[in-house]
């Protein structure tokens, strides 16, 4: 099957439940790019991720919030005798928006206990502590666009 473009949001949005990292892309002040991936999580329509307080991406996100983020699903490797005929069937979504670092400490409890909840699943995991949330960042990236593509049989 050719790749198609995934229009229906809800899937779009499924993709990004489901995977657990992505590449999250700013751009440095001398216009160069600057890409790393990171444990993320969907929640209230914004993808959330924790970082240091200080650093790269912060600095970035300082001198121009307008980021780029991608994840994506490797379902399948199609193995074939000829090269020609191998392939890969993926499910992925790109997205556009505006990051910032989250000061509210409410918002900020609230979207790493998403965080660890998606990662720990059913575990009956506490909540950060005090003490992790203040020397913690969280990063929000709100959605101004996105999109997505897939390969799959």
């Amino acid at each position: 099957m050719p790749k198609q473009w995934i229009t229906d949001r809800s899937e779009m949005d499924a993709i990004l439940n489901e995977t657990q990292v992505g590449s999250f892309a700013t751009v440095n002040p001398d216009g160069s790019p600057y890409v790393v991936t990171v444990n993320h999580v969907y929640h209230s329509g914004k993808i959330y991720f924790h970082c240091a307080l200080k650093g790269k991406k912060l600095d970035n996100i300082k001198h121009s919030p307008r980021v780029c983020f991608e994840s994506h699903i490797i379902d399948r490797i199609v193995l074939a005798k000829k090269a020609d005929d191998v392939s890969v069937r993926y499910r992925s979504v790109v997205v556009n928006g505006r990051a910032k670092l989250v000061d509210n400490p409410i918002a900020k409890m609230d979207a790493l206990i998403a965080l660890s909840a998606k990662f720990t699943k059913d575990s009956n995991t506490d909540p950060p502590s005090d003490k992790c949330t203040s020397i913690t960042g969280v990063v929000e990236i709100e959605i101004d666009e996105i999109t997505g593509k897939k390969n799959v049989d």
